[in-house]
């Protein structure tokens, strides 16, 4: 995409074939077809290859030239067989008697024309192969077609795609053009701000990585926007995907973009938000007999596609404008415009989460520059999307969704009750949950017979327990094929309740090996540091740069405090009434509304008792599993005109990051304890393994994920300029060097070094 490539675009095979030819209908199978399709090839080609004749997955290319515009049209052949007629084979999966599909067929054409192209051959034999996932043919279509013949239809075919792609072309002319002419769209540079766009736009030039420690208030979102945009008017990629945590995040970048809009940038933005929060249907169900606009979708896209490329923000609220007036699932919308968008704004897992992830978004001609918000959330986000588990009250809801569906007399029912039993004999043995505990084989064997007798249902037209069970079960048999040294193996409960989890420990290959594939790639948080244990995390490479930014605010805006209290997990039970005690003397102090974070739900359960009985302040309590509506009701119950609410949160929880509650809506913040988790097994493990390779496992794993989240939970005081707060640090520890050095640079170390805290 560099300009001095300009008048030549390159595009698979697929793309160049999907251009005319598509399926109809949206499949909800298509995870479980897709794994089989592999499946199928690789049992085909591997039966294929013991003929000497016989070679797979050929490399082919071919050129179409029309006026100044070169289409390099590129793939890999499934299958050519060597001889007198050569032949190319597709090969895909099907069922007895599948029907030809005119896509299918038309890529093998495309593979044709190629190897004549390549060889001088003046015919070929076009097979297309339907196999099932054990390899075996089911279904074979053949055809010799000659040189002109072939030529003909790839002049036709590409013809198509090229005019879809000038029109795409065009418009990032246009895009380019504006970005050029578009004023910043603030008045000036914020402090901080320039350094991080600048850093931003090298790991860029130089596909570099970023890890930069962006305080609160630089305005984050549109430093790293306005250079990667104005990167990709200079041909360094062909879009921008900005990754966030939360919901207020991808709010928060859209916001943006709409603003860059308004300046004169002609932008093309998607927002890709979870399917079930985009769903219309009053019960999901994907299936196109089912749902009116799975059926037929493919056959109306087109239209919507060449509406979004005339530019514009495509929110989740345009999308579902646009799906409602061609009946279109807003889901697949979203990810349709965002195959053609400048910049994509979506969760961590559509990169990062093996099951869900687009690999479009990074892999696409092009690439993608990777903007990670809020990155000290990744570590612990991909750990949790790598990792999986069975349990006995899961595989009993899918059971009886399954029953109720189909009966008792099927596989899939089957074999839910065999995984049953798999897990209630392995919370039998001796050794269950022990250290060094290993998955049972009958589990392995539980979840094989799970994946494929919900393959065969979802292939049969069922929905519902089948989809869940596979998704369930193919999340087991991934973590399964990669569990190494870096996993370890989780049990609990009895055999009424047992579960079995397989945890993945360090992701920081897997984060490596995402940012490889980015063209360039900046991870940011106002929390990011120490970065030397930071990139460890998110896995440290040589030429990584580091840029930590001071905060942009004065130390004079805050009022930090320290109550020497022991909360230490053993002390906090006797401890209660002194923690309420000063928090209460924190919150009279003045009239203002609060935020007081606990280490854990149940700390917050014996503490909040001792506060509510203060009838001069209001107080409200986070609950485990809040649905946005009831987050939403809290936070506006702190408004800057009825003051005296106090909120009651958790360290990490919904309210203690991307919050925002500037000016008299909120004035004070207290936080009890380091924010240290609390122990469990997959801390112990952590901790264990880290040590292990000889670094600090109780650093990494307990506390700076605690200090971070202090860090982000204070952070929600001051957001601007003008903010003024008062911070009560709740906890002995804060009073030690190493703890206080780890808030160095920091607004609240400055704050505290300011009052005379400094112990140092």
């Amino acid at each position: 995409m560099k300009k001095a490539e300009e008048g030549v675009l390159r595009l698979s095979v697929r793309a160049v074939v999907e251009t005319t030819y598509h399926e109809s209908d949206l499949s909800p199978a298509g995870l479980s077809r897709l794994r089989e399709g592999t499946a199928a090839h690789r049992a085909r080609q591997t039966a294929g290859e013991r003929d000497a004749a016989w070679h797979s997955e050929v490399p082919l290319e071919a050129a179409y030239t029309e006026g100044e515009w070169t289409l390099r049209v590129s793939g890999r052949a499934d299958a050519v067989i060597a001889g007198e007629v050569p032949t190319v084979e597709e090969i895909k999966l099907g069922a007895q008697g599948a029907q030809l599909s005119p896509a299918h067929r038309a890529q093998a054409a495309l593979y044709g024309h190629m190897l004549c192209e390549r060889d001088g051959t003046s015919s070929v034999r076009l097979r297309v192969l339907y196999a099932d996932p054990g390899g075996t043919p089911v279904a074979v279509y053949e055809e010799t077609a000659g040189r002109a013949a072939l030529a003909a239809e790839f002049c036709t075919l590409c013809a198509a795609a090229l005019r879809w792609e000038r029109s795409k072309q065009e418009r990032r002319r246009i895009r380019d053009a504006s970005l050029q002419e578009a004023p910043f769209p603030y008045d000036g540079w914020r402090d901080g701000q320039r350094r991080f766009a600048a850093g931003v736009w090298r790991a860029v030039r130089e596909r570099r990585r970023l890890f930069a420690q962006a305080p609160t208030g630089i305005g984050k979102t549109m430093a790293a926007l306005w250079p990667a945009l104005h990167a990709l008017a200079e041909g360094e990629a062909a879009r921008a995907v900005f990754l966030t945590a939360r919901n207020t995040g991808r709010q928060t970048a859209m916001e943006a973009a709409r603003l860059l809009s308004r300046s004169g940038v002609r932008l093309l933005a998607c927002e890709i938000a979870a399917k079930d929060k985009v769903c219309p249907m009053e019960q999901r169900d994907c299936r196109p007999e089912v749902c009116p606009r799975a059926c037929g979708y493919y056959d109306r896209l087109p239209e919507a596609l060449e509406e979004a490329l005339e530019g514009g923000i495509f929110g989740t609220e345009e999308i579902a404008a646009l799906a409602g007036r061609l009946s279109l699932c807003p889901f697949e919308l979203s990810l349709a415009v965002a195959g053609i968008a400048d910049l994509v704004v979506c969760d961590y897992n559509y990169v990062y989460d093996p099951a869900v992830s687009v690999d479009s978004l990074l892999r696409a001609p092009g690439g993608a520059i990777l903007l990670v918000d809020e990155a000290h959330q990744l570590p612990p986000r991909v750990r949790d999307a790598y990792s999986a588990a069975l349990e006995a009250d899961g595989l009993r809801a899918l059971r009886r969704s399954q029953r109720e569906a189909a009966g008792r007399k099927n596989r899939l029912y089957a074999a839910l009750t065999g995984a049953l039993k798999a897990l209630s004999d392995a919370a039998g043995e001796a050794d269950f949950g022990a250290d060094g505990y290993r998955a049972p084989e009958a589990l392995d064997r539980a979840a094989e017979e799970i994946a494929e007798a919900a393959a065969e249902a979802l292939a049969a037209g069922e929905g519902g327990a089948a989809a869940d069970a596979y998704s369930l079960a193919a999340a087991w048999n991934a973590a399964r094929s990669r569990y190494d040294g870096r996993w370890t193996t989780i049990a609990s409960g009895g055999a009424r309740h047992a579960r079995v989890a397989l945890r993945l420990l360090d992701a920081s290959p897997e984060i490596l090996a995402v940012s490889r594939a980015a063209h360039g790639c900046a991870y940011f948080s106002a929390t990011l540091s120490p970065a030397s244990a930071q990139r460890r995390l998110l896995g440290a490479l040589e030429g990584d740069l580091v840029l930590n930014l001071p905060s942009p605010f004065s130390q004079e805006q805050l009022d930090a405090r320290i109550a020497p209290i022991d909360v230490r997990y053993a002390a906090r039970e006797a401890n209660a009434p002194r923690v309420a005690q000063a928090i209460l003397d924190f919150l009279l102090e003045e009239r203002g509304n609060a935020l007081v974070f606990f280490p854990s739900y149940a700390y917050l359960a014996t503490v909040a008792p001792l506060l509510e009985g203060e009838e001069r302040r209001r107080f409200l309590r986070e609950r485990r599993g809040m649905d946005e509506t009831e987050k939403r009701e809290l936070l506006e119950a702190l408004s800057a005109t009825e003051k005296g609410t106090v909120l009651l949160c958790v360290l990490g929880g919904a309210f203690s990051e991307a919050v925002d509650l500037p000016g008299e809506r909120l004035t004070a913040v207290a936080v009890v304890s380091t924010g240290i988790p609390t122990p469990d097994a997959e801390n112990a493990a952590q901790r264990r393994y880290y040590d292990q390779l000889g670094e600090d496992g109780w650093f990494l794993t307990m506390v700076l994920p605690g200090i971070t989240r202090v860090i982000q939970a204070a952070g929600r005081l001051i957001r601007t300029g003008e903010d003024r707060g008062r911070l009560l640090l709740v906890d002995a520890r804060y009073e030690q060097p190493q703890t206080r050095r780890l808030l160095e640079g920091t607004l609240i170390g400055d704050a505290l070094r300011r009052n005379g805290k400094d112990t140092e």
